[in-house]
């Protein structure tokens, strides 16, 4: 049993008057299966998701990962790291939701939503007396 398993443990059997002093019970969503469990700090390195037993102590599971910044990680001091799915020593690392499945699925959702996947915009094949701007503002009133 590795030591987040332990206090996890320790969190469950416990009141919770006793597990406040303890520390807080941090929410973890694996990066891989979106698997969501609770664990209590610190994460060990050794860590794994009980869903499909990866690694939990990664750069996909920690808060400052961002795939668009410098060596994809948004803490300036950090080191570099290779493999972003593999456990490291990383002492930057702190727990947050993975971004590569849940923020782009929320992005392809609003931009499907935005506009409106599958129907056929209708675009005016003349403009009218007003001109553009009363084009553009009839069509946005037609699509809310």
């Amino acid at each position: 049993m590795n030591v987040g398993a332990f206090f996890s443990l320790i969190h469950a059997l416990l009141p919770s008057e006793i597990t406040g002093v303890l520390g807080p019970v941090l929410n973890l969503r694996c990066h891989h299966c979106q698997h969501t469990w609770e664990l209590s700090p610190p994460i060990a390195r050794s860590a794994e998701c009980p869903g499909c037993r990866r690694d939990v102590r990664v750069c996909l599971n920690c808060n400052f990962y961002d795939p668009g910044s410098a060596r994809s990680c948004r803490e300036e001091q950090a080191e570099w790291v290779k493999e972003k799915d593999r456990s490291n020593f990383c002492s930057y690392f702190t727990p947050g939701t993975p971004v590569a499945g849940a923020v782009t699925d929320l992005a392809r959702s609003k931009l499907d939503a935005l506009f409106a996947k599958g129907s056929k915009a209708e675009v005016p094949s003349k403009p009218s007396v007003g001109g553009f701007a009363e084009d553009l503002a009839k069509f946005l009133k037609d699509k809310r």
